[in-house]
This record gives structure tokens, C-alpha cells and sequence, in this order.
């Protein structure tokens, strides 16, 4: 059997399981994170990138979305997260964090080998970590926004 875990997230619960790669499912967009990709389905507006010291050495990278990521309702999961806290689903690390009035945020730490250090997802943006010698191509197709990195 699959595991899925699921948080609470505005009025809702996002999902997250393994498919592809690590899977994040909110009711109006899918964020996907693979080993050299960030796929986007739903609510991409735009990436920006920033150099993070002098010597370009560190990189980050903000997918901004168009609406609020918003939980997803209905059928509720047998367990859903309340509180913050540290899970593990496969290789990938979570970390979940509540600020109560400012946002929800679900960091992610990716296994070895992956083109990115650890994202961030909140509920206007997803947040990516990366050195800074790597380059970001978009690739449109439609729905999907596909971040590639090399």
C-alpha cells in the first residue's frame, strides 16, 4: 500500500504521496518535484530567480502562483497533520509548519542527487534552493508548467 499523508491547509488538506516523484495535490493545482524538474499543474503565474550571495554561488528560485493554493475538501483522509512536525514518505524529507496568521508552509528535503536542495511550498508560492551554477528552463505545455533543471 501507497502512503499518503495529508495537512491541514486552508480549510482543507493538501496530499502528498509518491507517483512520478513526490507529489503535493491541493484542490486547484498539482506540484510535482522530480530529480531535475518541478512540475506545475493549475495555478503557475511565473518564476523568478535570485543570486543569493556575491559570488553567485547559491541560487534560489520562486514559482509564484496565480491564486492561493487551497486545501482540498470532501472525502476527508483517515489522518490528517494539525500540528507541526517533521515525516519522511520514500526518500524525501517534510517538514510542516503552521505560523497561525501568516501562512502554511511544507518544506521539502530532497534525497541525494537531486538538482535542488529543498523547496518550500506556502500557499502563493513554491520556493526552490539550488546552487548557483544551475540553470532554469521553462517548458510550457499548456496546464503544465515544467521547470527543468541543468
Amino acid at each position: 500500500m501507497e502512503r499518503r499523508l495529508a495537512f491541514a491547509w486552508l480549510g482543507g488538506y493538501l496530499e502528498v504521496y509518491l507517483d512520478d516523484g513526490l507529489t503535493v495535490e491541493a484542490s486547484n493545482s498539482t506540484i510535482v518535484f522530480k530529480q531535475r524538474e518541478v512540475e506545475v499543474s493549475g495555478l503557475y503565474y511565473t518564476y523568478r530567480e535570485y543570486f543569493l550571495s556575491r559570488r553567485r554561488e547559491r541560487k534560489a528560485v520562486y514559482v509564484d502562483l496565480a491564486f492561493p493554493l487551497k486545501g482540498k475538501s470532501g472525502e476527508t483522509p483517515q489522518a490528517i497533520v494539525l500540528s507541526n512536525g517533521d515525516f519522511s514518505i520514500g526518500p524525501f524529507g517534510l517538514s510542516y509548519t503552521v505560523l497561525d496568521g501568516v501562512d502554511y508552509y511544507l518544506t521539502v528535503h530532497s534525497p541525494p542527487g537531486f538538482l535542488y536542495d529543498h523547496a518550500v511550498v506556502s500557499t502563493r508560492n513554491v520556493y526552490l534552493a539550488m546552487s548557483g551554477r544551475r540553470q532554469v528552463y521553462l517548458m510550457d505545455e499548456g496546464r503544465v508548467k515544467r521547470l527543468i533543471l541543468v
